[in-house]
């Protein structure tokens, strides 16, 4: 239980995701503090509020925000929840730093991309670690102190927050936070943790890469009939590699597994049920979300560090200890590191070989 009635909730990373999220949570009445590492984000916040904008409205409200140099001033705060909504990079300093201002019962959330909760249970304990699987929010950085929301919400008919314990059993902790974050969008307790990880890390990295090695925005690569190829065939790869490892993915997409390893060999009939799920979750966004790069293709756009090996070489890393073939993964992640290092510049050109192959690896594709 937290150490009050009214839990301190501190967000580690108030960026697109932490930002937006906290910014509801505290128009709810939840006792929010931000951290932060953006100087001008933290100083905005505090001058003039945080602004969210977009899907669920336009509002700007007061919230506490720290820079992480006076993270030392939780000592009189103890921490009930903390999330940490930084990229996967950031995870392990993140929940180091949170670490020692928690409250007895207190308990770290990853709300991130790519899967960290074994980062983080590493040094808080596992019994401090809880997963918050994002599927799908739509959010962006617009400026400091402004975040905006371009996906449509899901409400109850598509949970946007999935949590879950590292031991998949359903516990009070997971149902309050799970009642808590309603307060954002739909909210519900999964018993498969790991299998939700696993499809979201599919969605992000059947799209992620491909949208930093090109440069191209989400309604480019959705409607390009080759590189579509590319994103079904990146997806078939995530399935095969998952379940070479034991875990019991969600359907991606709404769209069963066998059914993209089937549209990744060829299947007229599955090729069309996946395009078809796939503008379908393009339509639930924005102009400006479809015309949008997301989170990896605007940091590579930007000249920023990406979380390339977190996603697609996450999964590319996962299929070699293995022995199992990811040449999309391994491939996407290889050209968006060499972008990073200027040896390349982003253009659909990137992908043409990886596109050939895979189409060529169809046959090696089974259900």
């Amino acid at each position: 239980m937290p150490h009050t009635d009214k839990p301190h909730t501190v967000i580690i990373g108030a960026g697109a995701v932490g930002g937006y999220v906290g910014a509801h949570l505290a128009r709810a009445g939840v006792d929010i503090t931000f951290v932060d590492a953006w100087p001008e984000h933290v100083e905005q916040i505090r001058g003039k509020g945080v602004r969210v904008s977009g899907t669920q409205g336009d509002y700007t409200l007061p919230v506490k925000a720290l820079h992480i140099a006076e993270v030392q001033q939780l000592v009189k705060t103890p921490v009930d929840i903390a999330i940490i909504a930084t990229k996967s990079f950031d995870t392990a300093w993140s929940a180091r730093m949170i670490r020692d201002y928690l409250a007895p019962e207190g308990f770290v959330v990853s709300m991130q991309n790519s899967i960290n909760e074994y980062k983080i249970a590493d040094i808080v304990g596992w019994d401090r670690t809880v997963g918050c699987v994002l599927n799908t929010i739509g959010v962006s950085t617009v400026g400091p102190g402004h975040l905006a929301r371009h996906r449509l919400p899901g409400g109850d008919a598509h949970p946007v927050f999935r949590i879950g314990e590292v031991h998949c059993r359903v516990t009070p902790r997971a149902q309050r936070l799970a009642a808590m974050l309603k307060h954002v969008d739909g909210s519900m307790v999964t018993t498969n943790l790991w299998g939700e990880r696993w499809s979201k890390l599919a969605t992000n990295a059947m799209q992620m890469g491909i949208l930093g090695a090109t440069g191209l925005c989400n309604e480019e690569i959705i409607g390009d009939a080759q590189i579509r190829k590319l994103i079904i065939g990146a997806a078939a790869e995530s399935v095969q590699v998952a379940r070479a490892h034991g875990f019991d993915m969600e359907p991606i997409v709404y769209v069963e597994l066998d059914c993209w390893l089937r549209a990744a060999r060829g299947d007229e009939a599955s090729v069309q049920t996946v395009e078809a799920a796939l503008f379908k979750y393009l339509a639930r966004q924005t102009e400006s979300g479809r015309k949008g790069h997301g989170s990896l293709g605007r940091d590579i756009l930007g000249g920023r560090r990406s979380e390339i090996d977190a996603v697609n070489g996450m999964i590319a890393d996962k299929a070699d200890e293995l022995g199992i073939a990811a040449p999309i993964h391994r491939g996407l992640t290889t050209i968006v590191r060499r972008i990073e290092r200027g040896e390349l510049t982003p253009s659909k050109s990137n992908i043409l070989g990886l596109i050939a192959g895979a189409t060529e690896r169809r046959e090696l594709l089974h259900v």
